[in-house]
């Protein structure tokens, strides 16, 4: 399979993200824009999107995928005005792209959920468009706007935050205004409208289509529920589900085989405001690895000489979680750091070694490919690397750390696991952390509280897991008590580290329950640790797994840089400020 390239498209207010998979011999004159969701969604089925552009592309179908201004890899933040704007721009430059790298071909859009109604509207005004395979179609923003509100947080001004996004006012304004039962115009000449598979409800919009003069199929396919719900997984999308989608667009009489022109793509690298090149890579000479680098224009020579590298969150691509990583790596790469944001293989748009499958987590072998990645920004002059990472990417920074000393610093965020040793001494504790609770804390000061007695009469609180989690963590105390000498081999491994000179930052959100892993091996504030003033543990109030609320990543941000420049300073903080300063109270009211 060819390697996707990486494109930059320029719009009014900046630039979008874009990979162009390149068709296989021979072409098909109908190039294809895959338009994803909005929000969460996006990031859940990311990689089913990748699934599907490269079965499309395989099939003599070229395709481009885009991420909408203020999305993804893209240029802007969801805090800007304009949004709904921005994400139809987006479109309509994409369909300007593909119709040059297509050699003027015809064109079909490929939307799913809000994704799907931005394609259909974006068609209307554009015209000309062949088809539309509409997946999970919204007949507009109003019922998206409603999900929104039912599942997150409503300010006064009308602004939303959920699931880890922001909508602002007139975000939710513009939503609200988009409506394809408005639509005057067929939005191309056939469509293909697939609900559901969790909820097969036709609505509107197939009477709509047909109504307007639109050759319009509805009927389902399995996949979407799979896709856009939980934690990202590898494409789920089955063979006879990629075929049948294959097979339509094929259909079109404008996809019959043809000769294209070789044609170019957009320049992959783009300034970013505040002093920032970005740059979509390729890392590595035998298995490449996908990465953004965000280089500083000005930074000293401490500075250049220090590569920092943000590791996947689970199978979350390298955006990182309600793109965290895209602003980490921007704010840092501002303050003079190369940041590099690295999909390691199986993950996001690198494919996985020979052998192996999608989304493999929690795999030592991930440290190749960091090392991978550290000989990549050596060759541009770094010498020293700071790893960070999430939950599994913490993993992956602490093993990757253990065994390449040019490791000067690891910043571990809510770490679940540092080891995984299924079948030895100690795996039911590690197993007991794959079972997703809250902080044993958590449940001690809800205990005081009315509100979680009356869930548990609900039947809303799940007794077994929680008691199974206070069950699991007094066995390992006492297991470890009654083995006389209180050795833990995590922690002098740890310790090994920072007697190396490794500088440790634990970042810990004070309800998740990973708390209980890293203050079992650690201590509270990390007083186990006390004798290596390089160890430091944070607490972050109020905040879930992956920072997801209101505010949490205001506080999670400005520790990252205070890390690094503490670091450049050579500041050893005193030991005891070390191990308890708190972004917020650990023990939050």
């Amino acid at each position: 399979m060819t390697q996707a390239t990486p494109l930059r498209l320029r719009l009014d207010e900046g630039w979008c993200h874009a990979w162009w998979h390149a068709p296989a011999a021979p072409a098909r004159g109908l190039t294809v824009v895959l338009c994803p969701p909005i929000g969460y969604e996006a990031v859940a089925s990311y990689p089913t999107q990748v699934q599907l552009a490269r079965h499309l592309a395989a099939a003599g179908l070229p395709v481009l995928r885009i991420d909408y201004h203020g999305t993804g890899d893209s240029d802007g933040d969801d805090t800007q005005p304009g949004r709904v704007p921005a994400w139809l721009a987006s479109v309509q430059a994409a369909v300007a792209e593909a119709m040059r790298l297509g050699d003027g071909g015809a064109i079909a859009l490929v939307g799913i959920r809000m994704g799907a109604t931005l394609a259909a509207e974006a068609a209307a005004r554009l015209g000309g468009v062949d088809s539309l395979l509409l997946w999970a179609p919204l007949p507009g923003g109003k019922a998206f706007v409603r999900e929104i509100r039912a599942a997150g947080d409503s300010a006064d001004d009308g602004s939303l935050h959920g699931f880890g996004f922001h909508y602002g006012t007139q975000t939710v304004r513009d939503l609200e205004a988009l409506d394809l039962r408005q639509l005057a115009t067929p939005p191309a000449r056939r469509a293909w409208l697939i609900p559901r598979d969790d909820v097969t409800v036709a609505g509107p919009l197939p009477r709509l289509l047909s109504a307007l003069g639109v050759d319009t199929r509805f009927d389902g396919l399995p996949g979407y529920a799979a896709m856009v719900s939980g934690e990202p997984r590898g494409g789920v999308l089955d063979a006879p589900t990629l075929d049948a989608l294959t097979r339509w667009l094929c259909e079109s009489p404008a996809a019959v085989p043809r000769e294209l022109s070789p044609r170019d793509p957009a320049p992959a690298r783009c300034g970013h405001t505040g002093g920032v090149v970005e740059e979509t890579l390729w890392l590595g000479p035998t298995h490449p690895l996908a990465g953004v680098l965000a280089t500083p224009l000005r930074a000293d020579d401490r500075q250049r000489q220090t590569g920092v590298i943000l590791l996947n969150v689970g199978a979350n691509y390298r955006v990182g979680p309600h793109r965290l990583y895209v602003k980490a790596a921007r704010a840092m790469a501002a303050a003079g750091w190369p940041t590099l944001r690295l999909d390691l293989a199986g993950l996001g748009d690198s494919p996985p070694h020979p052998g192996q499958g999608w989304a493999s987590l929690y795999d030592r072998d991930a440290t190749q490919d960091v090392r991978q990645a550290m000989d990549a920004l050596a060759a541009r002059g770094c010498r020293e690397f700071v790893l960070m990472g999430v939950c599994s990417g913490s993993f992956v920074a602490f093993q990757s750390a253990l065994v390449d000393e040019r490791v000067a610093s690891v910043v571990l965020m809510n770490s679940r696991l540092l080891e995984w040793t299924p079948g030895q001494p100690g795996d039911a504790w590690q197993s007991s952390m794959q079972q997703h609770a809250k902080s044993s804390d958590w449940y001690l000061r809800a205990a005081l509280t009315a509100e979680p007695w009356r869930r548990l009469l609900r039947g809303e609180v799940n007794v077994r897991l929680v008691a199974r989690r206070f069950a699991d963590l007094a066995r390992a105390r006492l297991a470890r008590l009654l083995s006389g000498d209180g050795h833990d081999p995590l922690r002098a491994r740890m310790e090994g580290l920072c007697r190396r000179g490794t500088d440790v930052l634990m970042v810990v959100s004070d309800a998740d329950d990973g708390r209980d892993y890293v203050e079992f091996h650690f201590g509270a504030e990390g007083r186990r640790m006390r004798a290596h003033p390089n160890f430091r543990m944070v607490y972050v109030k109020d905040a879930d797994h992956t920072f997801s609320r209101p505010g949490n990543q205001d506080q999670v941000l400005p520790e990252l840089l205070r890390h690094l420049e503490a670091r450049a300073a050579g500041l050893d903080q005193p030991a005891q400020e070390a191990h308890t300063l708190l972004v917020g109270p650990a023990h939050a009211g």
